[in-house]
């Protein structure tokens, strides 16, 4: 199995029992938040989820049973297999950056993320903005780069001449986007919810 795959399918392969009390984008975000720290405490990497410590332990819990993740007295860092599966995902998405509110999309906090070339995976953008919802946040706009050009697929095909504003600036110096990659742009109230509905509308299109 692909590196990244095994990450991917961690919450699919859920035993038997209660429903889990996070999302796939729960173990996505944990992962990435202790790849970004090196180290990282328990309670604090469940500030960072926006969920409680029993909800981590088990997201944990998970990705240790995967060799992904280890936990010691220095708090929860990557295992020696989980470095190779995080260089792979950062091949694919770049890091979730922090963009002033804007009305590109709705939210008083916005996280946008880029999804290296998959904007072909990208239909109208309604799937994306209807998986940050389901998780908290407020909504999420999907551009796909063509050229040097942000489009919206049935839509603006050149959303900075048609949308003005500065959130462009931040977004192709933080990003780097190319030909072809798709830029999903999420806003809620919190920021960890924008961040958590960012990484949701991006797992559909790993």
């Amino acid at each position: 199995m692909r590196p990244l795959a095994r990450l991917l399918q961690i919450h699919e392969g859920t035993p038997r029992g209660p429903s889990p009390t996070f999302e796939r984008a729960h173990l996505l975000l944990a992962f990435i938040t202790i790849g970004e720290s090196g180290a990282i405490g328990r309670h604090a990497l469940a500030a960072g989820l926006g969920i409680g410590e029993g909800a981590v332990r088990t997201v944990l819990k998970r990705l240790r049973e995967e060799s992904l993740v280890d936990v010691d007295a220095s708090g929860c860092h990557l295992a020696r297999g989980g470095g190779q599966v995080y260089h792979s995902l950062r091949k694919k998405l770049s890091p979730l950056v922090l963009v002033e509110p804007s009305k590109l999309t709705v939210g008083a906090a916005q996280v946008a993320i880029c999804v290296r070339g998959s904007g072909r995976a990208v239909k109208g953008g309604i799937e994306q903005r209807d998986l940050a919802i389901n998780v908290g946040a407020a909504g999420a706009t999907t551009y796909v780069v063509h050229g040097t050009k942000f489009t919206i697929p049935g839509g603006s095909d050149d959303c900075e001449r048609d949308f003005p504003g500065k959130a462009w600036t931040v977004l192709r110096k933080e990003l780097n986007p190319s030909n072809g990659d798709a830029v999903i742009l999420c806003g809620s109230e919190r920021e960890d919810t924008a961040r958590l509905g960012a990484l949701s509308a991006a797992l559909s299109l790993l």
